[in-house]
C-alpha cells in the first residue's frame, strides 16, 4: 500500500501536471483565437475585393450597353419590343 507520503507527492506532481496542461491549453486557445481573426480579415478583403471587381464590371457592361444603344437606337428599339411581346405571351394566361 502507498504511503501518505507517496500519495502527497504524487498528488504534487498531479497538480502540477494539470497546472501545465491548463497553461498549455490557455496558450491553443489564445493561438486559435489569432487565427481565427486572421482568417476572418482575409475573407473580408476578399469580399470587399470581389464587391469592388462585380461593381467595375457591372459598371462596364452598362456603358457597353448605353454605347449600343446610342449607335443603334432602331435596332435596340425593336429588340426590347420583342423581348417585351415575347415575355409577355410567355405570361400571359391565355395560350
Amino acid at each position: 500500500m502507498a504511503s501518505a507520503d507517496e500519495f502527497s507527492k504524487e498528488m504534487d506532481q498531479l497538480r502540477k501536471e494539470f497546472t501545465t496542461l491548463r497553461h498549455e491549453l490557455g496558450s491553443l486557445m489564445t493561438s486559435v483565437k489569432d487565427q481565427a481573426g486572421k482568417q476572418g480579415e482575409k475573407v473580408v478583403d476578399l469580399a470587399q475585393d470581389t464587391g469592388k471587381a462585380v461593381r467595375n464590371q457591372t459598371k462596364a457592361a452598362g456603358e457597353s450597353v448605353e454605347k449600343y444603344i446610342e449607335e443603334r437606337p432602331l435596332t435596340s428599339a425593336l429588340v426590347a419590343f420583342g423581348s417585351g411581346f415575347l415575355i409577355g405571351m410567355l405570361l400571359s394566361n391565355k395560350r
